[in-house]
């Protein structure tokens, strides 16, 4: 049980956190700056996931639900940060490896880190 709240609170916390990484640096930063800030961060979250199931050793429902697919849900910064119609077309390519790269590189470091 203790799980599911720490869970909840590290996702309030990850998704302020996201949203000021995207308003500061991924969105105003050079292409190479904001791909390597992608990839740390996705690398980040996945630490702070596979860290709090190891430490706290919940059930596989609350593990799937509240571990992977949480740490899924706040690996992508920019989620639900602006309205994509507001973005112009120059910025669309941006915007989708803001997206995209940092969820990748969560599902690539999730399968890393259970390797361990």
């Amino acid at each position: 049980m203790i799980f599911f709240f720490i869970a909840l609170v590290l996702m309030y916390i990850g998704r302020k956190m996201g949203w000021a990484l995207s308003r500061s640096l991924l969105y105003t930063a050079s292409t190479v700056v904001a791909l390597m800030a992608c990839l740390v961060w996705g690398a980040l979250i996945a630490f702070v996931i596979y860290s709090l199931i190891q430490w706290q050793h919940p059930g596989l429902i609350l593990k799937i639900v509240m571990g992977y697919a949480l740490g899924a849900y706040v690996s992508i910064p920019n989620f639900a940060l602006i309205s994509e119609s507001t973005i112009p077309q120059n910025e669309i390519p941006r915007h989708y490896m803001i997206s995209l790269v940092p969820s990748m590189a969560y599902v690539i470091s999730c399968f890393g880190f259970a390797y361990l």
